[in-house]
């Protein structure tokens, strides 16, 4: 057993005195209905209770104070060091032994514990970037390659190509351009939602302003499906929130539902004011091939992506863990369930709702 000697630190002395004067407490209220052996356990457990809280050498300045202590005020005669019985010293150095050896087992245990949790945070750190790198070369290479290949083309079959054939090669350059861009905002935003740096800048907004924005920015994303829009526009009431960033939370979840449904399938976006007023409910949902009920939470943590249903092996693993981000810094909150009828997939978002008259505010 060695610890090397050093001061200890502010830490470690008050939690050695406030356990020790704990334990002290505690044997004078029982000095009366336990025997001497049974009581040195009090302080055995101040001991054991220094390892795990702090160190092992705040356990080995706790079994000196507790052996003193004990001394002083539990063995004949008291209030004194001196010990005329030979059962009580043995008592003593027993207790000084073992509050020794199980405060060092304990420190020690608590020292590996922090290693392996230390250990763990690293390889979660790593899997963490392998898996931002992972998605930075797919998700930003696609669309790049997308976009090489057309400006290519329109650069070396200039004369061989159609009025047509040009316009579609540009309105693909457009396309995945946007692609490119939504999901570099995507990496901003969560950058900016883990390191606490989005400032939520709110404003008044009409729901329907929202929707039209989100499903204009995704317009060539949604050319092969049908959007149904379920609301009653005069009744909804105004959002006092972020109008980018909710714009944003839409734009992923539409962008999500689209990937995974079928050609020509249906969107539906729906909203309505809850029964007590007191927030927004509205939902996005596809006809894809739906989330198992076990990743349904999972779907929202960053990277992931399952490898079936509406969280393939398509996309980062961004969107939707930004989408609740977003939400989360409105106090709002998202989760997904199984579409109607068994069909698809429904994400459904809660935003709370604020009264007209108050005024803009900022959240830090």
């Amino acid at each position: 057993m060695s610890l090397s000697l050093r001061l200890p630190n502010l830490h470690e002395l008050l939690t050695v005195v406030v356990s020790n004067s704990v334990a002290l407490a505690i044997a004078c209220w029982l000095h009366e209905w336990l025997a001497l052996a049974n009581l040195s356990l009090i302080f055995l457990t101040a001991v054991l209770a220094c390892a795990i809280l702090t160190s092992s050498y705040a356990a080995l300045l706790s079994s000196v104070v507790s052996f003193i202590t004990f001394n002083f005020f539990f063995t004949t005669p008291y209030f004194s060091l001196a010990v005329y019985e030979r059962e009580q010293l043995l008592t003593l150095l027993f207790f000084l032994l073992i509050a020794l050896v199980v405060g060092k087992t304990a420190g020690d245990s608590r020292k590996r514990m922090l290693a392996l949790n230390a250990s763990r945070l690293a390889e979660e750190q790593e899997r963490l970037r392998s898996a931002l790198l992972a998605s930075v070369s797919h998700d930003l290479r696609t669309p790049l390659a997308s976009i090489i290949g057309a400006t290519s083309s329109l650069r070396t079959l200039d004369e061989q190509l159609s009025r047509q054939d040009r316009f579609e090669l540009l309105d693909g350059v457009l396309s995945e351009s946007e692609r490119l861009n939504r999901y570099i905002q995507n990496l901003l935003d969560m950058t900016r939602l883990g390191h606490g740096e989005l400032a939520i800048e709110r404003d008044w907004v009409v729901f329907d302003d929202l929707v039209t924005s989100a499903i204009k920015r995704l317009a060539n994303t949604l050319v092969h499906l049908k959007i149904e829009q379920q609301w009653a526009t005069d009744t909804l009431p105004l959002l006092y929130v972020n109008p980018a960033l909710i714009e944003q939370a839409l734009v992923n979840v539409i962008e999500n539902a689209a990937r995974f449904s079928p050609c020509n399938g249906v969107i539906n976006i729906a909203a309505a004011e809850s029964d007590d007023g007191q927030t927004l409910l509205f939902s996005v949902t596809d006809q894809g091939p739906g989330i198992p009920p076990e990743m349904r939470a999972q779907v929202f943590e960053m990277f992931f992506t399952g490898n079936q249903g509406d969280r393939s092996l398509h996309g980062s693993g961004l969107g939707l863990a930004i989408c609740r981000g977003m939400l989360g810094a409105h106090q709002g909150k998202v989760y997904a369930e199984t579409g109607p009828n068994g069909i698809g997939t429904q994400i459904i978002m809660i935003l709370p709702l604020a009264t007209e008259n108050q005024e803009p505010i900022y959240d830090a």
